[in-house]
């Protein structure tokens, strides 16, 4: 044992590609709900690998919400879309092949609600630091030495919203977004190129102007969710 107090880390690569794999046949449809998940020993003959790490991946997907463990008994697949929380949206997003486009549109209509409601509470709970900061982050737009300026801008006004919830919605929603960038960056393009000015938005926060703020985020916001729509529509 080592004077902090930690012992020496152990790597686990052979579960974590247990798990993806059976996370990625459960999501696929592969294993549907109220299925029967292999046993463990049948599931490390397929693998190759030792029950441990099987064992692993098993007790992984149950803290995650994909199954259901009943001890010395069988484990089986339960229905994500009423078990799973926000991160099922990154593990969607890890699943080979183009995004499934109800995901998108549902993922991009949270994103408004949660901005919109993320402005309304940072203009009522932020302080003058905070408020400071998101003014100051609306200078990088069109800045190409600042390439993720619409990312930062949003982050500092969830941070200065003060909800916890709200910015882990937004990393889950962020790792979607980075896991499909040719998707992806045709319809944040308005948003990023700061098409309808956020600095109103800033300004109307910093002057805690509530009402003002959250129609300005639902504003500039919905251009993503437009833009989806239109897409969708052009292809159908």
């Amino acid at each position: 044992m080592s004077q902090s107090g930690f012992g020496p880390a152990i790597r686990q690569p052979v579960a974590q590609e247990v798990f993806s794999e059976l996370r990625d046949a459960i999501l696929t449809g592969r294993l549907a709900p109220g299925d029967n998940v292999p046993p463990e020993r049948e599931l490390a003959l397929s693998f190759g690998v030792n029950r441990y790490s099987v064992r692993e991946a098993l007790h992984r997907l149950q803290h995650a919400g994909f199954v259901r463990i009943v001890p010395g008994g069988r484990t089986t697949v339960r229905d994500v879309r009423a078990t799973a929380g926000l991160d099922l949206l990154a593990h969607l997003a890890d699943v080979a092949g183009e995004p499934n486009p109800s995901i998108v549109r549902d993922g991009l209509e949270m994103r408004r609600s949660i901005g919109r409601e993320a402005a309304r509470l940072a203009a009522s709970r932020g302080t003058a630091e905070s408020h400071a900061r998101i003014i100051a982050s609306c200078i990088d737009y069109g800045d190409d030495a600042h390439p993720d300026a619409d990312r930062s801008f949003w982050r500092e006004i969830v941070e200065s919203s003060d909800n916890f919830a709200f910015r882990l919605a937004l990393n889950s929603l962020e790792r979607a977004v980075d896991s499909w960038p040719d998707s992806m960056d045709p319809v944040l393009a308005a948003d990023r190129a700061d098409l309808l000015p956020h600095a109103p938005l800033a300004e109307a926060i910093a002057q805690r102007d509530v009402e003002r703020a959250a129609d300005l985020a639902d504003a500039i916001l919905s251009q993503a969710v437009d833009t989806w729509a239109a897409l969708a529509d052009a292809t159908s």
